[in-house]
């Protein structure tokens, strides 16, 4: 069983420099590491050449301009097909696997039907929580710890890489649970992972939000239209509480704002692509 494990960067070469220890210090390693990086244009590139440099299984892509975590992952996961791997194991660069995280999800992928497609480990966000043998069913997933099955790729496709950012693995999700496989957690492999968990806040749920730069939000809005589109009853929930939503990143940070009209204004239409480029806000 080939599992290649697949991480995405942009511009946080000391993240970056984490992550590939965490990965690299596995007690099961993996059988190829694909790092995607996304046009950086801090130390990444010089840091991944070193590192290739070192290890004849760790392949780098880099990327001739920012395709975002949607089109770098889709990037390295059909290399990573291509290539032959049997599962592919992704995450982001900020994403710190405890050592024995690969090992266990080899463990899960043993005790599983063919019906799985894709299996998850656990995102925890401190580097001391306990593990938990044990496997249970899921519905969704992050591309954080997605580790998914050749034979899911070469059905249902890549992921959409007109996303760019966010919600990009909750439509994959969605499309691998349609084309009738299953997704499971497993909770002996763990990740850590604080991505969103500095937040402004304003009493509680829903007046809770990451603190992230406006330009984020667009895609927030966007592309959680775009994923539901498909899905009548959920497409028409989420456009609700969206529609309802702007007026509270108004109110909690108002230079979101802008951005979340217009991500919804662009959802409702189906529009795709890279419409916002970090650092070169669009919408006052």
């Amino acid at each position: 069983m080939k599992i290649t494990a697949l991480v995405v960067t942009y511009n946080r070469v000391n993240w970056l420099k984490r992550n590939v220890s965490s990965i690299l210090s596995q007690t099961r390693k993996p059988d190829e590491f694909i790092i995607v990086d996304n046009a950086s244009t801090d130390s990444t590139p010089e840091f991944l050449a070193d590192l290739s440099l070192k290890a004849n299984n760790i392949i780098v892509k880099r990327l001739n301009e920012n395709l975002g975590g949607s089109g770098g992952f889709s990037v390295g996961l059909k290399t990573a097909i291509d290539r032959g791997a049997d599962w592919v194991w992704m995450m982001d660069d900020d994403a710190l696997s405890y050592s024995n995280a690969l090992k266990e999800m080899e463990w899960a992928l043993s005790k599983i039907g063919d019906d799985v497609g894709v299996v998850l480990s656990r995102l925890v966000k401190t580097s001391n929580a306990v593990p938990k043998k044990k496997i249970t069913r899921a519905r969704i997933g992050t591309f954080v710890g997605f580790c998914v099955s050749a034979k899911v790729v070469k059905k249902i496709g890549l992921p959409n890489a007109g996303f760019f950012i966010y919600a990009d693995d909750y439509e994959y999700s969605l499309r691998v649970r349609k084309n009738g496989f299953r997704m499971v957690k497993v909770h002996s492999s763990l990740i850590e992972h604080k991505d969103w968990i500095k937040q402004k806040r304003l009493f509680r749920f829903p007046f809770s939000k990451p603190s992230i730069p406006p330009w984020k939000v667009y895609y927030i809005f966007r592309n959680s239209i775009n994923a539901t589109k498909n899905s009548k009853v959920i497409g028409l929930a989420v456009k609700g509480y969206l529609f309802i939503d702007r007026y509270v990143w108004g109110y909690v940070n108002p230079s979101a704002k802008p951005y979340a009209f217009k991500g919804f204004e662009d959802g409702l239409k189906g529009i795709e692509g890279k419409t916002v480029d970090p650092g070169e806000p669009k919408w006052k």
